[in-house]
């Protein structure tokens, strides 16, 4: 199992373990419940202490586990997101510098002008070629020097 699947409800999980555990110890339904089984033990002192006040409070261990449960969740997701945003930016910066490419090359191409047969071997010229296909000569048309 994934974090993110882990972590994915941890927000509703939490809430509703944290009211269960609320009324558990309200009402002190789970201390009535397992109590009389120590009772019933040959436990005695500190020992029995120890259990009945840790049977009383479990479920106020369990809110705080709920809680830390909803903060780390909370934590996680936040990250987890901003991640597979950054990962999303990145995929879409690198296709936006492709299409500059080819918008700059395009642009670069447009800037010239463009003999219509080779001025070396006299051959037709390609669409959005700048030499010659045949004998690799310059097909862009020098500006006159002034």
């Amino acid at each position: 199992m994934t974090l993110n699947k882990f972590f994915k409800y941890s927000l509703q999980i939490g809430i509703a373990g944290i009211v269960i555990n609320i009324f558990l110890f309200v009402t002190n339904l789970y201390y009535e419940l397992v109590v009389p089984v120590i009772e019933n033990s040959s436990l005695e002192g500190a020992v029995f202490i120890f259990l009945d006040n840790l049977i009383f409070y479990t479920p106020c261990i369990f809110m705080v586990l709920f809680v830390a449960y909803i903060v780390t969740g909370q934590i996680y997701n936040k990250k987890y997101h901003v991640r597979n945003e950054d990962k999303v930016t990145e995929k879409l910066v690198e296709k936006n510098e492709a299409v500059q490419k080819v918008l700059d090359d395009k642009a670069e191409f447009l800037k010239h002008k463009y003999y219509t047969n080779c001025p070396n071997c006299g051959s037709v010229r390609e669409e959005n070629k700048t030499v010659c296909s045949f004998c690799g000569a310059s097909l862009i048309i020098e500006k006159d020097k002034k």
